[in-house]
């Protein structure tokens, strides 16, 4: 009787780790989304990322909801968020492809993108009219113990779709990545093997629980640790990306003590620094080596970047480079040399990241631009 009371009480204190946990992830989550929402400088972007992050964060509810037995309490509450998890793939896959081009738009090939959601969203909403008592049925279920190996494959299937959808979706975002060539790739590799690695935990555990008789609600605990992890990670990482810096950085800036008159000569050193040295036809450049050469502060460097031209240090170096490429353009070079030699003079280290480039200062191509000088 001692041992069971004491495995007991171990049972009790895993249990209340556990929401305590998901209880504040959930808020860390929830404060992730506002913080991308209000990121203006990621643009469309943004809305993918948080729709993604909603999808994995609703789902830690859920967990809590069941962890605590609050579920029984509210009823109504069971299966209310779950069509959400089918678009954190789609919408991360989006995030992706939309991240860092701010030419791009949704077409309408991208609304098949969302077609899971819609079709378990379909097959819910009358769920979602049942009474109370039997939404209970199907809660008490989940803490019953499984039947050992008698787990059909539609059973499983049901069960782990979610799962194979996201795997899938970050599988193929990370060869998109691989394949293009996107600003911050290393951070959105990271992003992809985070979630593939998530999902596929996930799905060979939820696969062990189903076929070894456990209880749903000992896999829900588990799996819960799981995501629970992974969204801290991705939060960390989140606020790494340079465009969603900006939105912190304007906290912080509010206690520099950089005064108005110092920040306008800072810019000043920066604009004759560019102007004479033309450090910018470097592809390697990075603002500490503007620090050094100018005997300024990286930190006030970005600030000033950042409040008085709203900029970030690779915008204000590509927009000097664009510059030169345009004047290499007008004076004929695109007759001697390729569009990739021309980039590479002015800086750029690919074909690609000079395209994405000049497109965005000058909404159009290299090609297009110096034919229509040319006429």
């Amino acid at each position: 009787m001692e041992y069971y009371f004491y495995d007991m009480n171990s049972i009790e204190s895993f249990a209340f780790f556990i929401t305590f946990l998901l209880g504040g992830v959930t808020l860390i989550g929830c404060f992730m989304i506002l913080i991308i929402l209000k990121s203006k400088s990621l643009k469309l972007s943004r809305y993918f990322l948080a729709l993604a992050l909603l999808g994995l964060v609703q789902h830690l509810v859920t967990y809590l909801l069941f962890t605590t037995q609050l579920i029984k309490q509210w009823p109504h509450l069971f299966g209310i968020g779950y069509p959400l998890l089918f678009l954190a793939g789609p919408s991360f896959y989006l995030f992706v492809k939309s991240y860092g081009d701010f030419t791009f738009r949704l077409k309408k090939v991208d609304i098949l993108h969302s077609l899971p959601f819609i079709i378990v969203l379909g097959i819910l909403i009358p769920k979602y009219f049942d009474e109370a008592t039997t939404k209970l049925v199907m809660i008490n279920y989940y803490y019953e113990i499984l039947p050992n190996g008698m787990v059909s494959f539609s059973v499983w299937l049901q069960n782990s779709l979610h799962l194979i959808l996201l795997l899938g979706y970050a599988i193929v975002s990370f060869l998109y990545i691989n394949k293009r060539d996107k600003k911050n790739s290393v951070l959105l590799k990271r992003f992809c093997v985070l979630l593939t690695l998530l999902a596929l935990t996930e799905l060979v555990l939820q696969t062990g629980f189903l076929l070894s008789g456990a209880s749903a609600i000992t896999a829900e605990i588990v799996l819960s640790g799981l995501m629970s992890i992974a969204i801290l990670l991705l939060g960390y990482w989140i606020v790494d990306i340079k465009q969603v810096l900006p939105v912190l950085e304007g906290i912080k800036y509010k206690t520099s003590p950089l005064s108005d008159i110092r920040a306008e000569q800072i810019q000043k050193e920066l604009e004759t620094y560019f102007k004479e040295e033309a450090s910018y036809l470097n592809p390697n450049l990075k603002i500490a080596d503007v620090s050094d050469a100018i005997n300024v502060p990286s930190h006030h460097i970005s600030q000033v970047l950042s409040e008085q031209l709203k900029v970030n240090f690779y915008e204000m170096v590509n927009t000097h480079r664009i510059e030169k490429a345009k004047e290499m353009l007008c004076s004929g070079a695109l007759e001697k040399l390729s569009v990739q030699a021309i980039g590479e003079e002015c800086g750029f280290s690919s074909k690609t990241s000079f395209y994405r480039a000049f497109k965005k200062v000058t909404q159009t191509t290299p090609t297009a631009f110096f034919n229509k000088h040319k006429e």
